[in-house]
């Protein structure tokens, strides 16, 4: 259902009176509350992101602007906003004039407007109604809440227009088929993917919506083409490499259509989101075997790349998530600030805030298009690794394939670690309540770990997970178990690195299933974790059974990785599914 928008100041007789209207809507909505400027002049199609998005948060609609700007965004959110009362330290986006209020944070919301509503009457606030709208975006960022920043695509767009009929007719040359397929764009996507994939995904993307295909159906082909991608490649000739290159790049095309096809028609969902992740470590990981199964018919054995890339991407990947999570809370927090002060208090910190040093360096450094695409590609995103898979796996073969995708790897994570560590020793202060949520429910303990931290005192619990380095605690605990799976296969016992790949593939993906979930604010259930021994468990397991010898190892490492593949892979999946399946009913 399509919320009807509220227009500010709209037919109301005085400004007051049009926030105190919107007060009492807000306190009593069940849901989005959309709240459009009255004099701005756009085509409808353009606030879709917001009208018609079924998993809207409170968010602004802005526009990058060197000139005229009166919004900062920082990681996405929205950190001060400017009205003729208000002044934004460091802008770099202009408001358009429409924003939406969840039904969630309507009840705070409905306070901070009618505390304007009062400011305006006590006359510590001046307003002619022409910047309400961005009044109440000041009130409430100020007041505590998270405000998204969504970027309306480029169209044109008019705030209280000197010709309005002249704004409309221009507003509507666009047709909404052109917005619809911008909008359907990704941002902060990789060079290869901006510049490459996306070209080729485009054709593809139109076709899927005249034939009403659904990003989840899209999904499911992309992770079936990838399947005969690493089939491909295990089978070692020249051509059957050079068709393994063909599908691998033939899936990274499709999986960029089921996203584009969602944000054009507006269908997101949180088990589209998790489809999409899982399907892609898969396909990657069976990459990897696909190679090495392909080398091993030709006498190479390259195993032991398969199982040491696998360590390096699980890693790599908790840390970039929970980094990217804890930067935005840190980085991106706002201090409740009085919405009567004219400044919006960035020349100072509070809570570990601030505009100024080395973030404003890095997001001035970042407006530069070299430096920002040079950044984006060291990085290793999925589209220049999987170009390295496919273009080196066709050339020079499955061995050259995985060494040179492991040396970038590695350069990358040198990179990204370097620059992250120096970030955090720009932080103050404890990790936010809802970054130690994220991170906590990572923490994958079984029961040998859970039953002897009772003897720990909750505080010091806690503050281990406030440290403001404890985002790389995921990832370290995951480079700890599956590092000690990978040195016992590779150093001690040669003969079961197959199993050991399989088996760090499976416990990989049960951790990426607990990132994923903890992202969409959910968390494993105990029951399968304990039953899955906890991270802590496993690993004792592995160096018990290497203990007892190459048979026991053997053996255990096979039927762990079916066992394990039965509950984190099959059980755990359909448990997750059946919980989304009741959340949409």
């Amino acid at each position: 259902m399509t919320p009807e928008p509220f227009n500010l100041p709209g037919a109301f007789p005085s400004p007051t009176v049009a926030l105190r209207d919107l007060s009492r809507r807000l306190a009593a909505a069940d849901a989005t509350t959309v709240v459009i400027a009255s004099d701005l002049v756009v085509a409808s199609r353009a606030l879709a992101p917001l009208t018609h998005d079924p998993f809207a948060a409170t968010a602004l609609l802005v526009r990058p602007a060197s000139e005229s700007a009166d919004v900062r965004v920082r990681h996405h959110l929205v950190t001060s906003v400017g009205s003729r009362h208000h002044a934004v330290a460091a802008p770099d986006h202009r408001s358009v004039g429409a924003m939406t209020i969840s039904a969630s944070d309507g009840p705070t919301a409905a306070a901070l407007v009618d505390d304007l509503a009062s400011a305006i009457d006590e006359g510590a606030i001046a307003s002619d109604g022409s910047d309400l709208l961005e009044l109440v975006a000041v009130a409430v960022a100020r007041g505590g809440v998270t405000v998204k920043a969504v970027d309306m695509v480029d169209v044109p767009w008019f705030r209280a227009p000197a010709d309005p009929d002249e704004a409309r007719r221009e507003a509507g040359s666009t047709s909404d088929d052109r917005i619809a397929q911008l909008q359907a764009n990704r941002a902060d996507d990789g060079f290869y993917s901006t510049f490459v994939v996306r070209k080729a995904s485009k054709p593809l993307t139109r076709l899927a919506l005249r034939l009403g295909w659904s990003p989840n159906a899209i999904t499911v082909l992309s992770f079936a083409i990838g399947i005969g991608a690493a089939g491909a490649f295990a089978l070692g000739s020249r051509w059957a490499l050079v068709l393994g290159a063909v599908l691998l790049q033939l899936s990274l095309v499709v999986d960029c259509v089921d996203g584009e096809v969602a944000r054009a028609t507006r269908t997101f969902s949180a088990l589209g989101a998790w489809l999409d992740a899982s399907t892609d470590r898969v396909k990657e990981f069976l990459a990897y075997a696909g190679l090495a199964i392909g080398a091993a018919r030709f006498g190479a054995d390259i195993w032991w790349l398969a199982v040491v890339l696998v360590v390096l991407q699980t890693t790599r990947h908790m840390s970039d998530y929970d980094f990217s999570r804890i930067q935005r809370m840190r980085e991106a927090f706002v201090p409740v600030r009085d919405v009567r002060l004219a400044d919006d208090g960035a020349s100072g910190t509070a809570g570990g805030w601030s505009v100024s040093g080395a973030m404003e360096m890095s997001t001035r450094m970042n407006r530069r298009d070299a430096v920002r695409w040079f950044k984006r590609a060291i990085h290793l995103p999925i589209g220049e690794r999987w170009l390295i898979i496919s273009v080196v796996a066709a050339i020079l073969g499955p061995t050259w394939a995985l060494g040179v995708l492991l040396v970038a790897g590695l350069l990358a994570l040198v990179y990204v670690t370097a620059g992250r560590s120096l970030r955090t020793f720009t932080w103050h202060g404890p990790t936010p309540s809802a970054g130690v949520t994220l991170l906590s429910r990572q923490g994958d303990s079984g029961p040998l770990l859970s039953i002897a931290s009772l003897a720990v005192p909750s505080s010091l619990r806690l503050r281990w997970w406030q440290h403001r380095a404890a985002w790389a605690v995921p990832a370290m605990l995951r480079l700890v178990e599956l590092g000690t799976v990978a040195l016992v296969a590779l150093v001690w016992f040669p003969s079961v690195v197959v199993a050991a790949f399989w088996w760090m593939a499976v416990v990989a993906f049960h951790h990426y299933d607990t990132l994923y979930r903890a992202m969409q604010d959910a968390a494993s259930p105990r029951s399968i974790t304990w039953i899955g021994l906890g991270w802590e468990g496993r690993t004792i397991l592995v160096i018990a059974l290497a203990a007892l010898g190459l048979t026991a190892l053997g053996a255990g490492l096979l039927w762990g990785a079916w066992l394990m593949a039965l509950l984190f892979v099959v059980i755990s999946s359909v448990q997750w599914l059946s919980v989304q399946s009741r959340g949409r009913s």
